[in-house]
């Protein structure tokens, strides 16, 4: 009886410590640094014209990432162009930039100047606040 106890309290214990374990996994390698986005992105860089655009930062396993595509391609999207800029195709653009946290997007003018930015999800409200100011 005595070694059923002992066994069921190594196999409880066993359980405790893999459930704990895999709450601390990490869905996402990139780190996160809020408020660090860039405040000049040309369009033409994207292969855009020099026209307000929507720059949008991704990565293949980003969940969040084909949300927000989703909204901006969207009605949402006013009929501004979209670039999309996934991780495993662009790293470059995404160190050019400072990119560490996708998805990251910026409404930019022609010029280039960063009227807009947000990391993460975006609401619908904030997007259309911020296209007002370019359309």
């Amino acid at each position: 009886m005595v070694r059923l106890l002992i066994a069921l309290t190594l196999i409880l214990v066993s359980v405790s410590i893999a459930v704990i374990v895999e709450r601390r996994k990490v869905e996402n390698p990139f780190s996160v640094k809020r408020n660090q986005l860039p405040t000049l992105v040309p369009p033409q860089d994207f292969g855009l014209e020099s026209e307000a655009a929507i720059i949008i930062f991704t990565e293949s396993t980003c969940r969040s990432c084909s949300t927000v595509l989703a909204l901006l391609r969207g009605p949402a999207g006013a009929n501004v162009a979209v670039a999309e800029v996934e991780y495993g195709e662009n790293p470059e653009l995404h160190r050019k930039y400072g990119i560490d946290t996708v998805p990251t997007t910026v409404l930019v003018e022609g010029d280039g100047n960063v009227v807009e930015g947000w990391t993460g999800k975006i609401e619908v409200g904030e997007l259309a606040r911020a296209l007002a100011l370019v359309v």
